[in-house]
C-alpha cells in the first residue's frame, strides 16, 4: 500500500476515499456473500426483538423514524408531540427534531463481520484471491480474541466515564450539582471517543497479526499514537457520510409506505415537504403509532439491516486500509496470513 507523508512525518491519505470505493467495487460480491449470514440473523434477531418489546402491553408504541427504522417504547403520551390527547388506539404522532443519534449509525451484529472482510481487504491489497468460507474459518479460529476485545472496547471506556460521572457528582461538583449534570455526559462522552479511536484497528491486528484481545489493544494503541486528531477527522466524515445515508435511505422506505398504508399518512405531508431535506443536515422525522400492521414492521427491518450490510464493509475498507498505512512495510512481505507469529510490534 503507498503512503505518503507530509513535512512533519505524519502521514496523509490522498487516495483512500478511492481506495475504499474501488475495493468495494472489486469486492462487492464477496463482501455480501460473507455477510449473508450475519444479514439472515440480524434480520431474526431484530424481528424477534420487536415482536418481544410489544409485549410490554397497551403502553407500547412502535416508532417509525429515519434514525432507528422502527423501534418499540413504552410510557407515550401524546403531550409530549404538542397533540390533543387521544385514546390509546388512536395515538398517533409525528415530528421533527435536529440531531443524530447513535443509532442512526448502529450496525449491531455486522460488527462481528468486520474481521473477515478486513481479511478479504487485506488480501486483496496483496493481489491474493480468498474465498468466503476462509474467511469465516479463519475468523472462527480467533472467536476467543475478537469477543475478548469486543468486552474491552465496550466496558473500558463506559467503565471509566460511570466513574467519572460518580466523581463529579459526589466530590467535586458536590456543591453545584446542576453543573455536574451537565457536564457528567460530556466529559464520560469525550473519555468513551477517545478510547473508540484509539482502539478502532483492533479488529485487523487480530485478524492480520493473530494477537490476543489485550495484544490487539496495546498494538490499536501504538499504530494510532500520535494520530488521533487526524483519525477523528476522518472518521468524522464518514460517520456523517454513513449517517446521512441512513436517514435519507429510511426516509424514502417511510414516504413510500406512507403512500400505501393509511396509518401512515401523517408522515405523508412532512415527508414531501421541505423537512424531507433536514435529513441531509441531521434532522430526524419521527412517527408513532399504537398498532402498526405486522408486514410494514418486517419491511422497515429488512430496510434497516440492509443498510447496516452496506455500511459494514464501507468501515472494514475505511479501517483496514488505515491499518495498512499505518503498518507501513512492517509486515507487508513477511506475514503470511493466518499464521503470523504471536508476538508482534511490541
Amino acid at each position: 500500500m503507498e503512503t505518503t507523508r507530509n513535512t512533519d512525518g505524519q502521514p496523509r491519505h490522498p487516495g483512500l476515499v478511492s481506495k475504499v470505493f474501488s475495493g468495494y467495487r472489486k469486492q462487492f460480491g464477496l463482501f455480501w456473500r460473507v455477510m449473508l449470514p450475519v444479514i439472515v440473523l440480524g434480520f431474526i434477531l431484530h424481528f424477534a426483538a420487536l415482536s418481544l418489546f410489544k409485549l410490554e402491553g397497551p403502553t407500547a408504541r412502535w416508532i417509525f423514524s429515519t434514525s432507528e427504522g422502527v423501534s418499540m417504547r413504552s410510557f407515550f403520551t401524546a403531550d409530549n408531540f404538542n397533540e390533543p390527547s387521544q385514546p390509546d388506539h388512536e395515538a398517533a404522532a409525528t415530528r421533527i427534531v435536529m440531531g443524530f443519534t447513535a443509532s442512526t449509525l448502529r450496525i449491531g451484529i455486522f460488527w462481528f463481520a468486520i474481521c473477515p472482510l478486513a481479511l478479504i481487504v487485506v488480501h486483496h491489497a496483496r493481489g491474493e484471491q480468498i474465498t468466503a468460507g476462509t474467511t469465516w474459518r479463519q475468523t472462527l479460529r480467533k472467536t476467543r480474541s475478537i469477543i475478548g476485545a469486543s468486552i474491552i472496547i465496550v466496558s473500558v471506556p463506559y467503565g471509566l466515564g460511570a466513574i467519572i460521572a460518580l466523581l463529579m457528582i459526589t466530590g467535586v461538583f458536590q456543591s453545584a450539582f446542576p453543573i455536574a449534570l451537565i457536564a457528567t455526559p460530556i466529559v464520560a462522552g469525550i473519555v468513551w471517543l477517545y478510547f473508540q479511536i484509539k482502539w478502532s484497528l483492533c479488529n485487523q491486528c487480530i485478524i492480520v497479526e493473530d494477537l490476543t484481545a489485550l495484544a490487539a489493544v496495546r498494538r490499536s494503541s501504538e499504530l494510532t499514537g500520535g494520530r488521533w486528531g487526524q483519525l477523528f477527522g476522518t472518521y468524522l466524515l464518514a460517520t456523517f457520510g454513513m449517517m446521512v445515508f441512513t436517514s435519507v435511505v429510511l426516509g424514502l422506505v417511510l414516504l413510500l409506505l406512507s403512500g400505501v398504508v393509511s396509518e401512515f399518512a401523517l408522515l405523508r405531508e412532512v415527508l414531501q415537504s421541505g423537512a424531507f431535506f433536514t435529513l441531509l443536515f441531521g434532522g430526524q422525522i419521527e412517527l408513532r403509532l399504537a398498532g402498526a400492521p405486522i408486514w410494514t414492521i418486517g419491511v422497515m427491518v429488512t430496510a434497516n439491516t440492509l443498510i447496516h450490510a452496506i455500511l459494514a464493509p464501507i468501515w472494514a475498507l475505511l479501517t483496514t486500509h488505515l491499518y495498512l498505512d499505518y503498518a507501513g512495510n512492517e509486515f507487508k512481505e513477511t506475514i503470511e496470513l493466518g499464521n503470523v507469529p504471536q508476538a508482534v510490534g511490541g
